[in-house]
């Protein structure tokens, strides 16, 4: 169930991770969505998933979870749902050419996620996967 004021919540989400630079545990592709997550529901997905100040340390914490990717992490919590019935403060991944896979979360202007240099607004067509968030 999505809490009160969670349209207001999660604009201020997209504003504080535009105004961060790109870093492991603050400001990366879990961290956005973990944080529209809070906004849309009141809660964050897991309980200490976000100690980590490296992209080894990120990895070892989804391992510690039992999970491989932010992908698995999230299909963990909420189910899955065609890319193209996701709405505002639903969550999804995007597959990179080097293999690698970045979470981040619907908004009314694209997906929302972060790149190695800055936060980045990508068309919904380039999202692999989406989550509903409720």
């Amino acid at each position: 169930m999505r809490v009160q004021g969670w349209e207001r919540g999660l604009r201020l989400v997209v504003e504080k991770h535009l105004a961060l630079p790109t870093q492991y545990g603050v400001s990366d592709c879990y961290a956005i969505a973990d944080d529209a997550v809070e906004a849309v529901t009141g809660a964050r997905m897991f309980r200490d998933a976000r100690r980590y100040r490296t992209a080894k340390g990120a990895a070892r914490v989804l391992r510690r979870h039992g999970f491989l990717t932010v992908e698995d992490a999230f299909a963990d919590r909420f189910p899955a749902i065609p890319v193209a019935q996701a709405q505002r403060g639903d969550i999804g991944v995007i597959h990179q050419g080097n293999g690698e896979v970045s979470g981040g979360v619907f908004t009314g202007a694209g997906f929302f996620t972060r790149g190695p240099a800055s936060a980045l607004v990508l068309p919904i067509s380039s999202v692999t996967r989406a989550f509903r968030v409720a």
